[in-house]
């Protein structure tokens, strides 16, 4: 089953809890608990009545399930982590629901009660279900696959497929040269290798291994053997295009398969000039509101930072803009006076030079208010790629191909990049923020805006920012 038709699944399910759980609370308030049924209404009546009160409440509710990763299926695994998020969703859904109610009351509905009683009810449907569909998605639905590559990526992919089942595949045969896998052989994850001399049975691998899909690296497919077998059972089989299989379920480019005329098929003139404009139009109108509010937060921030060291509240930088222009990003100071006596640096994981303001400033985001700045003198966008410093952008260019290409679009406050791997602190950890970089020009438009700024709504809330 694809990605997509996974999430659809757990969205619709999500969907029905919501109203079962619904019907559920009216039953007990009004149709089985005796002398609490006006006489004015059926317990029909009353279910109708509650689902006209409490439908944009549950609207609001997937759309925090959303912005909390809980319709990402990398991430619908019983884990920890998984648990956390929908803890916190469920109790900003709680806060929601009680707010929502204050102001938009219903003189037919007993919100009070038929809250408590809705949301402990939902609450239990909801972890029982996320529960089993992930155990669902784990143990069935599964595709046996065949990986074959010349090269780590297939690897790589063998083993976070495995490592994943929630996706729906699982590789039993690694096929390609054992020294380009050697890297990983103690992996646990890694399924059996199989090194032929040239010829791939694929007549084998589904009529007696039971593989129904082969995940191929493009070289492997120049073997007019291996592509006539698999035409035999193209009626049975998946076939995927190694690095269009990474694009699509891991959302991210593979730069191995980029070259100029990736970017000239991807950019050409004119395609997004609807996209483009309307975007500007809302990125200035949405940070001229914001701008009056951030002014007031911005007042206790300088506040807090004049007494932690009374050094300066703002942090002026140069950084490169769309087309490699340079601009002046400003931004709350967060580290100590003295963090860069020694010249430019990286910023890594528990940094010392972080001040203690700073270090909350940063897994808030709020350091990055004064940016709203930019946004209106059109240097960023709301979305976008991380704005460089010209230091970094020098040593990139030259260490990572088609850098520089990242330019062709505004940088932003937030951006795919950022919600997907924090910080980079490396040049490999910028080459994987590369890759995702690349997507999103790849895929930009208002939709998956939208979404991006959802998804560093939740970063704000869980103080997950570096």
């Amino acid at each position: 089953m694809p990605a997509q038709a996974k999430k659809i699944v757990i969205l619709m399910g999500d969907v029905l809890f919501l109203y079962l759980a619904l019907a559920a609370t009216v039953y007990l308030r009004y149709g089985y608990v005796s002398g609490l049924a006006s006489s004015n209404y059926t317990t029909g009546q009353f279910f109708s009545i509650h689902v006209q009160a409490f439908t944009p409440l549950m609207f609001v509710w997937l759309v925090v399930f959303y912005i909390h990763n809980l319709y990402e299926i990398t991430s619908a695994k019983n884990t920890l982590e998984f648990y956390g998020g929908l803890a916190r969703a469920l109790i900003v859904n709680f806060l929601v629901a009680v707010l929502f109610f204050y102001f938009a009351g219903s003189s037919e509905v007993a919100p009070k009660t038929n809250l408590f009683i809705y949301f402990a009810i939902f609450s239990t449907f909801f972890v029982l279900w996320r529960g089993q569909i992930n155990r669902i998605l784990k143990k069935n639905l599964l595709v046996k696959t065949a990986v074959i590559s010349w090269d780590e990526r297939g690897v790589v992919l063998a083993i976070k497929l495995n490592q994943n089942p929630q996706i729906g595949y699982k590789v039993d045969f690694l096929i390609g040269p054992r020294p380009a896998f050697a890297n990983q052989a103690q992996n646990q994850y890694l399924p059996q290798i199989l090194n032929p001399p040239r010829q791939v049975d694929v007549s084998s691998l589904v009529n007696n291994e039971g593989i129904r899909a082969f995940i191929i690296d493009d070289k492997f497919l120049d073997q007019s053997s291996l592509t006539s077998s698999l035409y035999n059972f193209v009626d049975n089989v998946e076939v995927a295009n190694l690095s269009k299989f990474n694009e699509r379920v891991w959302r991210k480019v593979d730069l191995a398969n980029v070259d100029h005329l990736w970017f000239l098929n991807n950019f050409a003139s004119g395609r997004r000039t609807f996209y483009e404009s309307v975007k500007r139009v809302l990125d200035f109108g949405v940070s001229l509101i914001f701008f009056i509010p951030s002014l007031v937060l911005g007042v206790l921030i300088a506040v807090l930072t004049k007494l932690e060291d009374g050094g300066p509240v703002f942090y002026k930088q140069i950084r490169i803009g769309r087309k490699g222009r340079h601009f002046t990003l400003v931004k709350f100071r967060t580290m100590r006076i003295d963090a860069e006596a020694n010249g430019a640096q990286w910023t890594t994981k528990n940094d010392s030079r972080i001040t203690k303001v700073g270090r909350l400033l940063r897994k808030t985001r709020l350091d990055e208010l004064p940016q709203l700045l930019n946004i209106l003198k059109g240097e960023m966008s709301f979305v976008g790629p991380r704005a460089e410093r010209p230091e970094f952008h020098d040593l990139l260019t030259k260490e990572i191909p088609f850098y520089d290409r990242r330019y062709l679009v505004k940088p932003g406050l937030t951006g795919w990049a950022q919600i997907n791997y924090t910080y980079g602190s490396s040049v490999e950890d910028t080459r994987e923020k590369l890759a995702y970089d690349f997507y999103y020009l790849k895929n930009r438009s208002f939709i998956f805006d939208v979404g991006i700024i959802l998804k560093t709504v939740n970063i704000v809330l869980s103080g997950l920012g570096r």
